[in-house]
């Protein structure tokens, strides 16, 4: 009954579990779905802001810068100190454009330097004392050889983090032409992207999440929170993942977080990357709350439907445990049983027809048991009558031959002989003649007793034929058998003197012989019985011959 239990509990919580796991996980799939829709939305929008103020934020310098580069004082100071052969005037003019490279970049936040070099990328005054201009693209002069090289927008040197002003930096190329539009030089500005910061918060507010700018390589270069410090870099499979898929919405590895969401865009000013990304677990939070809720809800489901199963499950099993052990009883042969089940149902009806079931077959065990006591019996006095002399009560001449074919196959293991008696009424014909045959029964009934009064319990007597008997003395020697033999004799002697009506004279002829090897057959052993049978009435009767 375990298994019907256990069978409808997992029936109930299947039929429990399914339904609303599938009903769930469908549900949370399009939430997730949904989420992840927004969520992507979202850091694209933020993603493509932040790239659209940068490249706003570069081109408002670079005019700027521009505006400055067509400034009559550079260009004049420029073209002076190219011209002059002085070294005291060329230093001097110098001097006026360093002051004037300095008052211009105090009035500029985001530019931290200003230098002035010619043609050859030689410098020839700057804002700083020591100018960080970088290296200058390798082929810088060969725009040159483009007429309108300074009509297409600002060539840029790669950023870098300058441990100086401890910040990222960039510098901006823009040409110096003459009053009649000869190239004569370059200004490098050198812009602070840190400065870029107040635009980003601007943009990004209030939104949560974070906006990292990433070098190509993919060093920090500036963030939009303090717990990125420039030092960090992203992991190269992850940038190599971000930048195989722009725009495209992943989970990764972050820069402060075990696990964010985010998303590339390229600005179009900076050899720059936008990096856009928001904590995992923040935006996953409700949907992880309801999650867990829908599975602490799915859980106490499920116990409650066990429970309820459990219950429904032990109402059946229980009564049919009782209907077990008691037809276990019946199987042992016990049928005083009943069982006791107070349940109206269909178990109940069961259970009150198995009783009756058991009070029937208790009625015909009594009546079963009534004829196999009169069977039995009947069966017995068969078997008696069977093996036994329906006169003496001796056995008769079957049985006979069946018990010494068993003693002899005894002797041939044991090699212990039995002795075989054979008893013959000496004149019975004469006197059941003259005396009739009542008499004559009463004198073969009468030695018959005798017979089996005289020998043991492991013994056998037998009526052989007519006024003939056999004995049989088990393990007894036929020098043995002799006592057996005249004690037998003399008592049936004394039995004549006790007949009712007439008291005769009653004597006996007896054979003796046992067993020996070379007898195969209870034939053998009987024909050497009964010739010292005849040898005894030969010699007169009433006596007793032995044949070794």
């Amino acid at each position: 009954m375990k298994s019907i239990k256990n069978k409808i509990i997992a029936f109930a919580v299947i039929a429990t579990l399914i339904p609303s796991l599938a009903l769930g996980l469908l549900s949370f799939r399009q939430n997730e779905e949904l989420v992840s829709q927004n969520v992507t939305r979202e850091l694209r929008v933020r993603a493509r802001n932040v790239s659209r103020e940068l490249d706003l934020w570069v081109n408002e310098n670079d005019q700027a810068i521009r505006a400055i580069s067509v400034s009559s004082l550079i260009i004049n100071s420029l073209s002076a100190v190219q011209h002059y052969t002085a070294a005291n005037d060329a230093e001097k003019a110098e001097q006026v454009l360093a002051h004037f490279l300095r008052s211009v970049q105090a009035k500029l936040g985001s530019i931290l330097e200003l230098t002035v070099a010619d043609g050859t990328g030689r410098v020839i005054a700057s804002s700083a004392s020591d100018p960080d201009i970088g290296d200058l693209p390798k082929d810088w002069l060969r725009p040159l050889q483009q007429d309108n090289w300074w009509m297409e927008g600002v060539m840029a040197s790669s950023l870098h983090w300058n441990t100086r002003y401890q910040t990222a930096i960039f510098n901006i190329i823009v040409p110096i032409l003459s009053y009649d539009d000869v190239f004569i030089g370059v200004i490098i500005a050198t812009l602070n992207l840190g400065a870029f910061r107040d635009s980003m918060d601007d943009t990004l507010n209030p939104t949560p999440g974070e906006v990292v700018l990433l070098s190509q390589a993919g060093h920090v270069l500036l963030s939009s929170t303090e717990d990125i410090p420039p030092s960090m870099a992203i992991d190269e499979a992850v940038l190599q993942k971000l930048k195989a898929k722009p725009g495209e919405l992943m989970s990764f590895t972050g820069l402060t977080q075990p696990k964010v969401i985010g998303l590339f865009d390229v600005p179009k000013m900076l050899p720059v990357t936008v990096l856009v990304e928001r904590d995992y677990n923040e935006i996953y939070a409700a949907w992880i709350r309801l999650r867990n809720f829908f599975l602490g809800f799915v859980t106490v489901l499920i116990i409650i439907v066990a429970a309820v199963a459990l219950y429904i499950g032990r109402s059946i099993v229980i009564p049919l445990e009782s209907l077990i052990g008691a037809t276990r009883h019946i199987v042992d042969g016990d049928l005083n049983v009943r069982v006791d089940v107070k349940q109206s149902d269909e178990v109940g009806q069961l259970a009150n027809m198995f009783n009756l079931m058991t009070d029937k077959l208790q009625q015909n065990h009594v009546e079963i048991m009534a004829a196999n006591a009169a069977m039995r019996q009947q069966n017995q006095m068969l078997e008696a009558l069977s093996v036994t002399d329906s006169m003496t009560g001796l056995l008769n001449r079957s049985k006979l031959d069946a018990v010494l074919t068993d003693e002899l196959a005894r002797f041939g293991r044991n090699k212990r002989p039995f002795a075989v008696l054979m008893i013959d009424v000496d004149h019975f014909k004469t006197l059941n003649d003259n005396l009739g045959h009542i008499v004559g029964d009463e004198i073969l009934i009468a030695v018959a007793k005798v017979l089996a009064n005289s020998i043991r319990s492991v013994d056998f007597a037998a009526r052989y034929g007519g006024d003939e008997f056999v004995v049989i003395l088990t393990e007894t020697t036929a020098d043995a058998a002799i006592k057996t033999a005249e004690r037998i004799r003399m008592q049936v002697a004394e039995v004549g003197n006790n007949l009712k009506e007439h008291k005769i004279a009653i004597t006996l002829s007896i054979g003796i012989s046992h067993s020996l090897p070379e007898d195969n057959s209870p034939t053998l052993l009987l024909a050497r019985v009964d010739n010292a049978l005849y040898e005894a009435k030969k010699a007169g009767r009433d006596r007793i011959h032995v044949i070794y």
